[in-house]
């Protein structure tokens, strides 16, 4: 496998912004693409994004435009970080971008991203990816973060040579770069540990309309979150996944050292009266657990608060 030298990241949102602006700082703009359609590619062309105050150097591609460049010069990473509800136009679209050798990225929230992915184009291309401990913000054309936070990465299967030798390449890339990462051992614990976290912070942020601060303080806010994070648990354990009280005291942690100030993404969508990854989060708990016959009271009570906004967004 070659090296990598370019990547094109689909979706600008916060995170897919906050990803272009650290990939643009080290590689520059000739190496660095965001793929949109046509009318978002203009936009966001004219509207000269920043990140954490400087321009974020990035150049920006139609999915015609990158499908063009795709067939002289495969892109080697295409990370996607876009809406779960966007996801599968998103693979649609960027399917030429693909090549042999491309790793694929996900960054979205939840457990279920990758599986979409690998279906489309392989578990050799697709890591399993957790990005955790950021803060990002976008408002406008004007991302922040106090913090980037780190991606933990993993392969579906550790005995499969070319998918470890996938992640390789990646995390060689991700060290030359100077990208926060962590390989932990068991990523599907991982990958559950932050949906325990999701699920609970950007539920109770959106229902009980605040920011970090807001969860921070004892509280009910605070009280349905973590009640919230315990159901997860419970439904993981059923999933065969180790979740234990020490998860979640973990997540706990990482929450309460979050920019007070700062605001999840689900919350972001309420303020932007966008359709929100509810699904993602108490959608997938209520019925894991309905499954399990283990009850998910508070995801219910989140749940039905969520799809209430959301019905005043029309």
């Amino acid at each position: 496998m070659r090296p990598i030298e370019n990547v094109a990241i689909v979706g600008f949102g916060s995170l897919g912004a906050m990803y272009a602006g650290c990939f643009g700082a080290a590689m520059g703009p000739e190496r660095v693409f965001v793929v949109a359609d046509t009318a978002r590619t203009e936009r966001y062309r004219a509207e000269a994004a920043t990140f954490n105050g400087e321009p974020i150097r990035v150049t920006y591609l139609t999915y015609d435009e990158a499908a063009e460049r795709a067939a002289e010069e495969p892109f080697n990473v295409v990370l996607y970080a876009v809406k779960y509800g966007a996801l599968p136009e998103a693979i649609e679209q960027s399917a030429p971008l693909i090549g042999p050798d491309t790793a694929i990225i996900s960054v979205l929230n939840g457990v279920t991203s990758e599986e979409v992915l690998a279906e489309r184009f392989g578990w050799d291309r697709v890591l399993l990816c957790v990005a955790q401990q950021m803060d990002s913000r976008k408002v406008g054309a004007t991302v922040t973060a106090g913090c980037v936070g780190v991606m933990a990465l993993g392969v579906h299967d550790a005995e499969d040579a070319a998918q470890r030798a996938n992640l390789e390449r990646v995390t060689e890339w991700l060290t030359a770069i100077d990208q926060p990462f962590i390989t932990p051992d068991d990523i599907r614990h991982q990958l559950w540990g932050k949906l325990i976290c999701n699920v609970g912070v950007n539920q109770a942020c959106a229902v009980y309309d605040c920011c970090f601060s807001g969860i921070h303080a004892p509280g009910e806010a605070r009280e349905a979150m973590i009640a919230a994070m315990r159901e997860v648990a419970a439904v993981g354990r059923a999933e065969g996944v180790d979740l234990t009280e020490e998860d979640v005291a973990y997540w706990l942690d990482i929450i309460d050292h979050l920019n007070p100030e700062g605001l999840p993404s689900l919350r972001q969508d309420v303020l932007a009266r966008r359709p929100t990854e509810v699904e993602l989060f108490s959608g997938t708990i209520n019925r894991l657990g309905a499954a399990h016959g283990i009850p998910t009271p508070q995801n219910e009570r989140f749940y039905a608060a969520i799809k209430e906004l959301e019905s005043s967004f029309s």
